[in-house]
């Protein structure tokens, strides 16, 4: 089976991330011959090693995507006005036209069994990445296949869009059950193409990585820890400070470290001190080996306002850490109740109530990191099978 992906870039971000385990992985675990476009041939270094992937970049195309500061940087001499034209063009006419001028005037030569457009468009930010176009008019393929990776309504999905940007596509997939579930209820017609693929996790190296030092030495209270990106928009890192708070006003022994950056990481690192939780909540601003932080918690906290598939929540569940998470739809294809985690209410006061009981209960807290250790979820098997089915099944 030849199959070919597209994506924009391999720059930091999560559908780069996933794309890159999901093509070391194929190459590994499958005989499929597996190809891919990208837009921008410049790497961040994480995935530098993917360059032993066959892999194509279309020449005028990829003056739409290479960064200003790269391209005076790393383009041949001779390529330079190639790419001021370019972008002077994009400048008159648009970006998205200029992209959408050029895609439509490329073919390439291979036939494919499966064609992925990897990314999808951002129409709340009017945002056209190109791989759907790309896939739709560039490639001769026997099935063409478009991803979703997050929630319809925040990416600015509505039926009209769907109806429109995906009735040429053979399949449409989106990367948990409950965003699948969205988008059958905006577009029933669509129901009979509609799939569910969750992203690819390399757990055997999490898991390494986890092993690599213990960072709460001489612990001697419980450790909650957050991994995210500082944001409160969607992270909703400000219910960490109103639960924390809550538990120490109750005498609650605990302690609580966010593990990430972000813009709102200075107010909220201010607002904490302001409150008095210096002591027990802990900002360490991003770590390059966020794992053992999680691995040596005694739970995984989760406090966003919404989440496609959260990464940082399925690399718990990896790793064996139980967790206590916000309630989306995705949370609860992974967390058994009681047994792994819990799910609640989207305001700190229910969290605090779940922290406490867990807290000042260690027995049951035991039991549930007991459970998680020994039932640490499978992702390379569920993956591949998910993957099977989208590529085998024929709608109707």
């Amino acid at each position: 089976m030849k199959i070919l992906f597209v994506n924009q870039h391999m720059k930091m971000g999560g559908i780069a991330g996933s794309l890159y385990n999901a093509l070391h992985l194929l190459k590994k675990e499958t005989d499929w011959q597996v190809d891919w476009v990208v837009f921008d041939p410049y790497f961040d270094e994480k995935f530098k090693n993917l360059e032993h992937i066959k892999f194509y970049v279309p020449f005028w195309l990829k003056f739409l995507y290479i960064r200003k500061k790269e391209a005076l940087k790393k383009l041949p001499w001779f390529q330079i006005p190639i790419f001021l034209s370019v972008k002077l063009l994009a400048k008159i006419i648009g970006i998205n036209r200029s992209r959408l001028f050029l895609i439509k005037r490329l073919r390439l030569p291979e036939h494919y069994d499966i064609a992925v457009s990897y990314s999808n468009d951002i129409p709340v930010h009017d945002v056209l990445t190109g791989t759907n176009d790309f896939v739709l008019h560039a490639v001769s393929a026997s099935q063409k296949i478009a991803w979703i990776h997050n929630d319809l309504d925040k990416l600015g999905f509505d039926r009209s869009y769907v109806l429109r940007r995906y009735a040429d596509f053979d399949k449409i997939v989106n990367v948990s059950e409950g965003c699948k579930q969205q988008l059958d209820e905006m577009a029933p017609e669509f129901k009979s193409k509609s799939y569910y693929v969750h992203n690819y996790i390399d757990a055997q190296t999490i898991n390494r990585k986890a092993d690599a030092f213990n960072p709460y030495q001489n612990k001697n209270t419980p450790v909650l820890v957050t991994v995210a990106r500082i944001d409160n928009q969607q992270k909703r890192i400000d219910r960490i400070l109103q639960a924390a708070q809550k538990l120490q006003e109750n005498k609650v022994a605990f302690k609580w470290y966010v593990v990430g950056d972000g813009k709102d990481l200075s107010s909220l690192k201010k607002q904490a001190e302001e409150a008095g939780l210096t002591g027990v909540l802990i900002f360490t601003g991003f770590q390059p080996n966020p794992y053992p932080y999680v691995k040596h918690a005694d739970l995984f906290v989760l406090t966003s306002d919404y989440e496609a598939q959260p990464l940082a929540l399925t690399e718990s569940f990896i790793i064996g850490t139980p967790v206590v998470t916000t309630d989306f739809p995705a949370a609860w294809e992974f967390v058994r109740t009681g047994q792994n985690g819990y799910v609640v209410d989207k305001d700190a006061n229910s969290i605090y109530q779940i922290l406490s009981d867990l807290l000042q209960n260690p027995e049951h807290l035991q039991n549930l990191k007991k459970n998680a250790r020994h039932n640490k979820l499978d992702i390379k098997s569920l993956y591949l099978s998910e993957l099977n089915h989208l590529f085998n099944d024929r709608p109707e």
